[in-house]
């Protein structure tokens, strides 16, 4: 199987139609993929068009912040996936899609690999009072905001154990995979104007920044903020670009010895800070 990362979907799956038929793929999707998120037909939907469509494509979902929990899904079943050597969430009606726990690790492709899913959604209190609602009455299915879109502080603390407890056996990670990323390398410079920063619950980022100060990976890749670029070396953010994750660890491999990128990658503004 070849493996390949690409970022937020929102339930466009275009991007999928020219990858080749023939060819076994692993699609890891950052979150955001759009097809638990309508919770009626229009997901049910869009599923079938996934398996219909894209056969040969099985597609690993990291949960992002505009879509349910896989768990709080109607006929969800929870199993060892041979694939990703880890317990993943699966409609049996759709078995090329299948989700990712919030925090775990997997191996896959040969990499050691973390999950971490979720995020905070800025445009949380315009959903709501479009639906004239509040957090207490909310219902996702009419606002699409999910009042549990975060890792909650006691899952934060579970996954910081895991990967402390990974470190100090001496172990080794490849790549984390999550749908936001830590503190430090928000690309503020895409940051809304609209938007009034105070009001954004960025807990789940500052708690990933003490992870990647202490937990050393090699790559790390991420969505959520819809671009395609390299934001730090060894960290990249993905929106609609799709790639083989040997191409992204071998980027980054050849980089610690000749310091260069290909041309036609998209470098943040704090690449080089």
């Amino acid at each position: 199987m070849k493996w390949m990362i690409t970022g937020d979907t929102h339930g466009v799956f275009t991007r999928f139609a020219n990858l080749p038929k023939e060819e076994e793929i692993g699609m890891i999707v950052l979150g955001d993929f759009g097809i638990n998120f309508y919770l009626n037909k229009t997901d049910y939907k869009k599923k079938k068009e996934l398996c219909a469509n894209y056969p040969n494509i099985t597609f690993y979902c990291v949960r992002g912040n505009h879509e349910a929990r896989p768990q709080d899904i109607t006929g969800m079943t929870k199993q060892f996936d041979g694939n990703v050597h880890g317990v993943v969430y699966l409609e049996p009606e759709f078995p090329n899609i299948r989700y990712f726990l919030d925090y775990s690790f997997y191996h896959i492709g040969g990499y050691t690999c973390y999950v971490i899913g979720g995020a905070y959604s800025v445009d949380k209190y315009w959903r709501l009072e479009r639906a004239m609602m509040t957090e207490e009455n909310n219902n996702p299915k009419k606002s699409g905001w999910f009042a549990n879109e975060q890792l909650t502080k006691e899952e934060m603390s579970k996954a910081s154990e895991q990967l402390y407890m990974f470190k100090d056996m001496g172990k080794h990670i490849d790549f984390i995979l999550s749908h936001t990323c830590p503190y430090d390398w928000e690309p503020r410079d895409m940051f809304l104007g609209s938007v009034d920063q105070s009001t954004v619950d960025d807990s789940m980022e500052r708690w990933m920044n003490q992870i990647k100060d202490d937990i050393h990976c090699d790559i790390w890749c991420f969505g959520h903020f819809h671009a395609d670029r390299i934001e730090r070396p060894g960290v990249e953010q993905y929106y609609h670009d799709m790639e083989d994750m040997n191409v992204i660890y071998n980027r980054w491999v050849k980089y610690k010895t000749d310091k260069e990128l290909p041309w036609y990658l998209v470098k943040g503004p704090a690449f080089y800070a």
